[in-house]
This record gives C-alpha cells, structure tokens and sequence, in this order.
C-alpha cells in the first residue's frame, strides 16, 4: 500500500473476518486532511495474513489502552496514530523503520516504505502471483506499471521459462 493509504486508515477499513484491508481514501499527512484515492484503481481490498491480523489487533489493544490513559479522544479513528503528534510523516516512518532495521541488523538498513512497497510487488512476482494479480493488489489500472517497474524480475523469468520451454521440447 501507498504511504497515503497507510495514513489514511481507519479501523472500519480492516475486514477482520476475511483478512482483508480496504482501501479507499489517503491521508495528507501535510495538510491534515483526507484526500480521495491517488486513482480509482486505489480503491481495493488487500488480501493479509494471520500475523498481519494479530499486529493490528495488538495495536488496537494498545491504542485503546493509549488513548484511555492520556484521555485522547480522536474522532477519525485512525489505525496509525501516534499519542504526542497525531498522525505520523512520511519522515518519521522512515526514520523509524532505518532505526528498527539498523538495531535488528536487518539488511539493507536503507529502507524506506516506499521500498517495501517495491519488495512486497517483488515478491509477489518472484513467487508467481499473477501479473493482473500483482497489478490491482498494488492498486494499478493495468500491468503497464508492474512491467516498467518490475522488468528485470520479469525479464529473469522469461529466460527461466525459456530454459523450462527447452527441457519440455527435448
């Protein structure tokens, strides 16, 4: 998901019972204020795993411990949110993410979430998640951006396949 979808989640957009995020809006975290989806191909169910599932519940746990402790009445009911400065920047995240990847000696050190993005896409391709697949759960309207973004993964498995065609023609 984009950063700006990130942001602009509420608790209403987790699907609890089917494991899934719906995204329909973003949060400019620079203008304090909801913005309609950066296309309409944004507007989409993301399909998650258990673990997934269980870190959202504890930060709702969390969050409600949180909010009745330091009295904090939000009125948009956002999923991420932080109890001393509201919503988080994109800035924060990032730094934060560096901070956790550098104490945790998690390699490279250097990303952002823009670049998990880019490894979450990259992983669906490398375990054969269908192109139109990757395409509409990272919100494109076509495989257009999959393909100039992702080519060299999928040029990798065009010659896998190409080496795959020749053992089955021998």
């Amino acid at each position: 998901m984009r950063f700006g979808e990130l942001l602009g989640l509420t608790w209403d957009c987790i699907d609890w019972k089917n494991s899934v995020i719906h995204t329909y809006r973003r949060y400019d975290s620079t203008s304090y204020q909801w913005r309609p989806p950066k296309t309409v191909t944004s507007v989409r169910s993301v399909p998650v795993n258990d673990k997934v599932m269980q870190v959202l519940k504890r930060i709702k746990q969390e969050q409600k411990l949180v909010d009745e402790k330091y009295h904090i009445k939000k009125s948009d009911d956002f999923v991420f949110y932080d109890k001393f400065y509201g919503v988080p920047t994109n800035n924060a995240v990032n730094k934060y993410l560096r901070n956790s990847l550098l104490k945790n000696n998690i390699q490279p050190t250097n990303l952002s979430v823009t670049g998990i993005r880019h490894t979450y896409a990259s992983f669906l391709l490398a375990h054969n998640v269908d192109i139109w697949v990757v395409a509409n759960v990272m919100g494109h309207k076509d495989i257009k951006q999959v393909t100039e973004t992702y080519g060299h993964l999928l040029k990798e498995k065009k010659d896998k396949g190409h080496e795959l065609i020749r053992g089955l023609l021998k």
